[in-house]
């Protein structure tokens, strides 16, 4: 079987990184005099399908204790945006947020005919296509077409997580993985320095050993070596960092403090993702969900605290998603099963903090779920046009109004 340039780069390489000689990368540090005003998406997935109901809570509506009698969030423990709605009382990093302007919230996202599965309502909300199977990811296009005819490219856009999600597949354009900056370099003995040299020595050796017989090994070899020197610029930016502010401890923390780092230091790729898992509150929720929405709201504070320490905060905008909401009713678990309509969250100074779309009724539902009010590919539009200045059409495939969320 012919195996083609791009499927190899893009199955082999990930864990690897780009194919981009390590004079680029070395440059990476020097590029932050130049990118002054540069907007950059920060991408945030809340794996499993988070409870929106219970995040952005109707506290005012009779409907919503009705149906949740056992996980309903206490009127008096709400922290209140409004007389009818208000945020999850662990999520107090979100309400400074939405105080000082710097939180947008956009109620009853989601699409017709809406996926309960996690997978395929995951890759929905990552391809942005409903419709069909998509093979590549709404901001792979936007990638593709944004860097189109250009070569050498210095890292479009990195990944903080192991697996390199869809939303970030595309055709032209390969995007690393970068989970750990520890990792993402040849392993080798701290005790003896010289024996990361005769590790990378015996990497040359052995594509060199059989490049003639097999026409991809060069390829690897030239990119294996390339992203180890990438590392080490990388691990310059993170040596180099400085930062007064403390992030939460696990997952999320540790991701977005990589971002920043990287951000402060002077990557200039215009797309970063990161996820955190555990939504899924089939049973027991409120104890999972208040931790998990605690270390949302509060690592959010410290980026956006962290970002205006540095003089960035007005180039980055965060988007919070998840690939559905949970039902209106609780279960017999303490908990909720898959739903449909979520809200979604925007993060920043450049956004017109306040509360956009309409919140679902909770009475009149569809087979007991929410119905969506906000077609989820609008605030999508919204992102592409009003901040990566890009022809939504040509990444979604069609119009969508968009949302007068951010500032001019």
């Amino acid at each position: 079987m012919t195996l083609s340039r791009r499927k190899f780069i893009q199955g082999g390489l990930g864990m690897l990184g780009l194919m981009l000689s390590a004079e680029e990368i070395f440059q990476l540090q020097a590029q932050a005099s130049v990118r002054k005003g540069q907007k950059q998406l920060v991408l945030i997935q809340l794996s499993g399908g988070n409870d929106g109901l219970n995040t952005v809570v109707p506290y005012g509506q009779g409907a919503y204790y009705d149906a949740r009698p056992q996980i309903a969030i206490s009127q008096k423990d709400v922290l209140r945006l409004n007389d009818q709605i208000g945020l999850h009382p662990s999520m107090t990093g979100m309400r400074e947020l939405f105080s000082d302007g710097k939180l947008a919230i956009i109620e009853g996202a989601g699409y017709g005919s809406p996926n309960r599965s996690h997978f395929r309502s995951i890759e929905i909300w990552q391809t942005a296509q409903p419709e069909k199977i998509g093979d590549t990811g709404w901001l792979g296009r936007y990638l593709d077409l944004a860097y189109s005819g250009q070569n050498n490219i210095a890292l479009p856009a990195i990944n903080v997580d192991p697996m390199l999600p869809k939303t970030l597949y595309a055709k032209k354009i390969v995007v690393p993985s970068v989970n750990n900056i520890y990792e993402f370099r040849f392993k080798s003995d701290p005790h003896f320095r010289k024996d990361r040299d005769h590790q990378i020595e015996a990497f040359k050796n052995i594509y060199e050993s059989f490049e003639s017989k097999r026409p991809h090994a060069e390829m690897l070899r030239r990119a294996g070596l390339e992203a180890d020197q990438a590392s080490d610029s990388l691990l310059k930016i993170v040596k180099n960092y400085k930062s007064n502010i403390k992030y939460p401890n696990g997952k999320l923390g540790d991701g977005l403090k990589f971002i920043s780092q990287m951000i402060t230091g002077g990557v200039s790729a215009p797309i970063f993702t990161v996820s955190l898992d555990g939504f899924d509150t089939h049973a027991n929720q409120q104890r999972a969900q208040a931790g998990l929405l605690k270390q949302l709201s509060d690592t959010l504070l410290a980026f956006q605290s962290d970002l205006k320490d540095h003089g960035l905060e007005d180039n980055v905008l965060t988007l919070v998603f998840s690939e559905f909401g949970r039902r209106v009713q609780e279960n017999n678990g303490k908990g909720t099963d898959h739903g449909t309509a979520e809200p979604l969250f925007l993060v920043g100074s450049s956004v017109k903090g306040g509360i956009y779309g309409e919140a679902p009724s909770l009475t009149s539902l569809d087979a007991g779920d929410l119905k969506h009010t906000v077609d989820f590919r609008t605030v999508y539009a919204t992102v592409l046009e009003s901040w990566l200045g890009a022809d939504s059409v040509d990444v979604l495939g069609k119009r969508f109004e968009t949302l007068p969320v951010l500032l001019a």
